[in-house]
């Protein structure tokens, strides 16, 4: 029988929160990724369009594998060689089984991917500008109906085996809960990206995470703190940490991003990398956060993790799409090779 809710909430007492440091023995271990999966149909607009405005689109609509969970999962596939894939499709439609198909040729274990019955699956339609800059409209389907009990014994087993647990906000609340009790119960740290919704986070899952990892926007959302200067970021992530978490990893665009660790330690500050053209910045930053994930199971130091994720964040965007746009770990080593 699939496990109960009651059950994730007794897990969650068991375990400290584990450190987001791990031995170099870890990537043996499977990277795990609970959350979205969807299509992402892109659409070139010169711009916006205005309120009441009609606007044409550049050129055709593009189809492309996505979902935040998905792309965080062969994203860190692509950099570790292990991965393995939590979520939901469609049955009915051919959206869901087209995106495996794509994460599995990234080298995704989609085995724990169940088929919801009746719901579609999950589809992101992304407003794409020249600057490369996007804007996205999401369509919960299948990746916001999990069943009361969301997660089988497989699936409970896959905790016990992994080296990491990562989080977004695609799916519902509860799942993501109950995903990282069952993470924390096995010592596994948990990386939430704070994308997806717009809602507040449960002071409940906040206090269950090692890292949460939002953008500005995110964090004065999450906080109620303005993030207009460095001082406002670090100042908002610290307030954040009050809530439990170990540390709070913020995405600044074409700034770079900054740590901010456990107790009073400095804020780690890594610059974005120079790019010559920014072609779709979709799906970069989970490749970042799953670099960093990946780097730190390998035991890197948080320095070298910044600045590994923060590379292939910068590879990424120079290809149109999210999961076609991941890249290969040679790619990464070789660009911090010749840094």
């Amino acid at each position: 029988r699939l496990a109960s809710l009651v059950l994730c909430s007794s897990l969650a007492a068991v375990a400290a929160t584990p450190s987001i440091r791990m031995s170099a023995s870890t990537p043996t271990r499977p990277i795990l990724v609970v959350g979205s999966i969807n299509a992402d149909i892109v659409l070139d607009v010169p711009r916006l369009p205005a309120a009441g405005e009609t606007l044409a689109a550049s050129g055709d609509t593009h189809t492309f594998a996505g979902g935040k969970g998905a792309n965080q999962a062969a994203a860190a596939a692509r950099l570790a060689g292990r991965s393995r894939l939590i979520g939901q499709i469609g049955a009915s439609d051919s959206y869901g089984t087209d995106v495996l198909t794509h994460a599995q040729g990234c080298g995704v274990d989609t085995t724990l991917v169940a088929a919801h019955p009746t719901a579609s699956s999950g589809q992101a339609y992304i407003f794409l500008q020249e600057s490369g800059e996007n804007s996205i409209v999401i369509v919960g389907g299948s990746n916001q109906q999990w069943p009361e009990d969301p997660f089988s014994p497989e699936v409970h087993k896959a905790f016990s085996e992994g080296s990491m647990c990562l989080l977004q906000r695609e799916i519902p609340e509860r799942v993501n809960v109950c995903a990282a009790q069952l993470a924390k119960s096995a010592g596994v740290p948990v990386i939430l990206d704070a994308g997806g919704e717009d809602a507040p986070l449960s002071d409940e899952l906040i206090a269950l995470c090692t890292c949460i990892s939002p953008n500005e926007t995110e964090l004065s959302r999450l906080t109620g703190l303005p993030t207009a200067t460095d001082d406002e970021v670090v100042a908002a992530a610290r307030a954040l940490k009050t809530k439990g978490v170990d540390q709070v990893l913020v995405k600044l665009g074409s700034r770079g991003c900054v740590l901010i660790g456990r107790g009073d330690a400095e804020p780690i500050w890594q610059p974005a990398v120079k790019v010559p053209k920014v072609v779709d910045t979709t799906g970069a930053g989970d490749c970042f956060t799953a670099g960093y994930a990946v780097a730190c199971a390998e035991g890197l130091p948080s320095e070298q993790a910044l600045k590994f994720a923060t590379v292939a964040a910068s590879l990424a965007i120079q290809t149109k799409g999210a999961m076609n746009s991941l890249p290969a770990r040679e790619a990464v080593d070789s660009m911090l090779t010749a840094a």
